[in-house]
């Protein structure tokens, strides 16, 4: 598996995401505390909320809304919420591990990044039992299981906005992005932290014109990736594969995105799992359609009028 010193910077890339994960997620539990205390059944009722993860974070509106309204819960409301309040604190527990995913090899990468969301999700469905359960809608046989496993497929809007960014640990022979784009929604980013081998133009086929996509050789930083505000891929590669940026918020067309681009000298033709080399060599090329400029050719190269034309073609948003 890839060294420590880059897990280390793929984590530092998505930290702002789980500092505010763990924030709304520990404002909650501190919350449902003060709920349950209460009841004064168990020690723990009385204990101070969470630890060091609360600790100078700020406080998130979302979380807040079922801040405890009387000094006591009814009693079929407690056992819900208690079991709520245990999957908060096990999340917590976990730290940064919760959000670094190591691919186990052969088991397929979009399947076992949707089960990990699904854990990370327990923490919106404790949100949704604790509620229910303070109004008396909670029912057993209906929002138990939420607390166990809670797919991306059932996340509202507010709570893919919320959403932790995830470093993924893995093989070349498992990089097949185009795997994680039905998980690319609000805010959600993903780090890929590659060991051996990759094709040279891995992310080629996630770009699109609302996602960042940070490409980087070795063990360069993504500080572009990190502050970027939104829907982000990036990915650590070895040195034979091509570096690049495209950023959503510096231009229209395609090639005004791509802020920088660095193709390498020479890419070897072997395949790479299951992607042959004629499979890599398109992925190449769309990296080359895509973040390069268009150059006028034939007549329109020589003729004024055609060499206006095609700066006017090259500056015009096709889209629409």
């Amino acid at each position: 598996m890839p060294s420590d010193e880059r897990k280390g910077i793929a984590l530092d890339a998505i930290r702002s995401r789980i500092e505010l994960f763990h924030s709304a997620v520990a404002t909650a539990s501190d919350q449902v505390r003060g709920l349950l205390s209460g009841s004064g059944n168990t020690a723990d009722d009385q204990s101070v909320a969470l630890g060091h993860f609360a600790e100078g974070k700020v406080n998130v509106d979302r979380f807040a809304s079922f801040a405890p309204k009387a000094a006591r819960i009814n009693d079929e409301a407690e056992a819900p919420i208690r079991a709520a309040q245990e999957v908060l604190t096990s999340l917590l527990a976990e730290g940064d591990e919760l959000f670094v995913l190591q691919l186990e090899e052969g088991r397929g990468l979009g399947r076992q990044v949707g089960m990990r969301f699904a854990k990370i999700g327990r923490a919106f469905a404790a949100a949704r039992v604790i509620e229910l359960a303070k109004r008396g809608a909670y029912k057993e046989d209906k929002h138990a299981a939420t607390l166990e496993r809670f797919p991306f497929a059932q996340w509202n809007s507010s709570e893919r906005a919320l959403a932790p960014a995830l470093v993924i640990e893995l093989t070349g022979a498992d990089l097949k992005p185009a795997a994680i784009i039905p998980l690319l929604d609000a805010k959600i980013k993903f780090v890929f932290n590659l060991d051996g081998d990759a094709p040279a133009a891995a992310l080629s086929r996630v770009v699109s014109p609302s996602v960042f996509v940070q490409q980087e050789t070795g063990d360069a930083p993504l500080e572009a990736f990190a502050g970027f505000d939104g829907m982000a891929v990036a990915a650590l590669l070895p040195a034979n594969a091509a570096s690049f940026v495209h950023d959503p918020a510096a231009g229209e067309t395609s090639f005004e995105r791509f802020v920088s681009v660095a193709f390498p000298k020479e890419v070897k033709k072997r395949a790479i799992g299951g992607l042959s080399p004629t499979q890599q060599a398109e992925d190449y090329a769309l990296l080359e359609s895509l973040s390069v400029a268009p150059v006028a050719t034939g007549d329109a190269a020589s003729d004024p009028a055609g060499k206006l034309s095609a700066w006017l073609l090259s500056q015009t948003n096709l889209s629409a």
